[in-house]
């Protein structure tokens, strides 16, 4: 189909032309992929020395939790637009003798290269190091990372299959349907967390529990199973049955432009026409939580100011989504107990760097009316530092108590540590940077790369810097959880008050 080969082209160049043409050229797009790296061996390494310890039905259930997750990702997204669109697409192409599958062809294998492109290299090196830690070589990795693509494949179809549905049948309730399967998406968790749950997950015929078990036997090196071989067909032979007439029918009045600028661009007019319609519709929630200007000093007038703005804003959708499909398998999953501490912390520090990133293309031209005031600026930024933390600090509380709840475990001092000084650290570093870098919305820059990059490096040498204090008590002194707790509680304090201190004196010579 030599149209959809151009309307392809066409995405590609426009989507990802910008990161390569900047100043730098690639090197920042490289930058950006590159720092996923670490974190990617790191994640693969973790999980295969985890399933050197589990049984069968313990290592399908590992396998099949990012996999869920990844579909829950999918089927968040088709509640949305569903399909990458942008506006020169409804004036130039969708107006022409473009038929839908043809369009419908062009826009899914965009959005499987680009996926490809921006996780794929960190997707294969956790591949690798997830076989090298079972004690297979690296060769192993290629059909693990084949049935990766398989099952991103199968994601992709199902949400476009679900958009389709929707569009040609308004009055179906393809929307509730979907949101049914969201929460079944997630509901696996569960079922790794208690072992003594009524539902075996891993012996249902769903798709993650499918390439779940393939996978097994790929890091197993032994033959798959028929069934799960039967199954994953026929939920991917399934999709594609379904797509093929779906595809074919008119849906072009029913999409709506996605795509306002290519990768790492920010379009402010579509982003604040989308900010309004959120605010909108979510308009009867937050005018409940009101900013009292009344009560308490600066300080606390500035932090309770961006709680409401994050609140009315809509940002805390996306705390709420990511919080759920991230760190709800880490709480529930077989790992809680190891290494879930670091998956929560680096989601946390990837948070708190969007918000960071937020705020400096939306918020930070505003600081004129702040900056023409009669007090400093200090304030102002000691509330957006404390506003950060908040967040934080109460995603972790969350997962603890979540950890306690279903699983009846406490993390020791020395772990809780880490989830819970990174937060504090990643806020302060975040707020330090955004009194000092200015991003620009049309381009590509390594400032952008630079505040989520320093965020999270921030935040996770913070938290390992407390780890390690709480720890040296113990083996110095060999003093008891108590004391470990007040040590703990002083270099939280005391983390506070430095940051405190430190964006005061960097407020002083902001500007605009």
């Amino acid at each position: 189909m030599p149209r959809a080969l151009a309307l392809f082209t066409y995405k590609i160049r426009f989507f990802f032309g910008p990161s390569l043409r900047g100043r730098f050229g690639p090197l920042a797009y490289l930058g950006l992929i590159l720092i996923f790296l670490p974190t990617g061996y790191l994640s693969g390494f973790g999980i295969g020395m985890t399933l050197r310890t589990l049984d069968a039905a313990g290592q399908i259930g590992i396998l099949s939790a990012p996999l869920a997750a990844l579909l829950s990702v999918g089927l968040l997204y088709s509640l949305g637009a569903g399909v990458t669109a942008h506006v020169s697409e409804f004036d130039f192409f969708l107006t022409a003798d473009v038929k839908p599958r043809e369009y419908l062809i062009a826009d899914i294998v965009f959005q499987f290269v680009s996926l490809l492109a921006a996780g794929g290299l960190a997707a294969a090196v956790a591949a690798v190091a997830m076989v090298l830690a079972v004690g297979l070589p690296a060769s192993a990795a290629l059909p693990l990372f084949g049935l990766l693509a398989a099952y991103a494949a199968f994601v992709l179809l199902t949400s476009q299959v679900l958009v389709i549905l929707r569009v040609r049948f308004p009055k179906a309730p393809i929307r509730r349907v979907t949101v049914v399967l969201l929460i079944l998406s997630i509901l696996p968790a569960i079922g790794i967390a208690q072992p003594g749950f009524p539902i075996r997950f891993e012996d249902l015929p769903i798709p993650s529990t499918a390439f779940g078990s393939l996978a097994v036997s790929v890091l197993g090196g032994g033959p798959p199973s028929l069934g799960s071989i039967a199954v994953a067909a026929a939920y991917v032979g399934g999709i594609l049955v379904a797509w093929w007439p779906l595809s074919n029918l008119y849906i072009f009045h029913g999409l709506k432009p996605t795509l306002s600028a290519g990768f790492g661009q920010v379009d402010l007019g579509s982003r604040l026409e989308m900010q309004r319609r959120m605010t909108a519709g979510l308009g009867r929630f937050t005018t409940r939580v009101r900013l009292r200007t009344d009560r308490g000093g600066d300080t606390s007038l500035m932090t309770r100011l961006h709680l409401v703005r994050i609140w009315r804003d809509g940002s805390i959708l996306f705390v709420v989504l990511f919080a759920c499909i991230a760190i709800l398998p880490a709480g529930l999953g077989v790992s809680a107990a190891g290494g879930a501490a670091i998956t929560v912390t680096q989601t946390l520090t990837f948070l708190l760097g969007i918000l960071a990133m937020n705020w400096a293309f939306y918020e930070r031209d505003n600081l004129w009316i702040v900056l023409t005031a009669a007090r400093p600026p200090g304030a102002y930024f000691r509330g957006l530092m404390l506003a950060f933390t908040a967040i934080g600090l109460g995603t972790t509380f969350v997962f603890l108590g979540l950890l306690a709840a279903a699983r009846s475990f406490i993390l020791p001092i020395e772990s809780l540590a880490l989830p819970i000084a990174s937060p504090i650290a990643a806020a302060l570093v975040a707020t330090a940077v955004l009194t000092r870098i200015k991003l620009r919305p049309s381009a590509f820059s390594f400032a952008a790369l630079g505040i989520f990059f320093v965020v999270a490096m921030g935040g996770l040498l913070g938290g390992f810097a407390a780890q390690l204090a709480v720890t040296a008590v113990r083996l110095l002194g060999g003093f008891a959880a108590e004391a470990q707790a007040v040590v703990l509680l002083a270099v939280l304090v005391g983390l506070t008050a430095f940051g405190l201190w430190s964006v005061t004196r960097l407020a002083t010579a902001f500007h605009l």
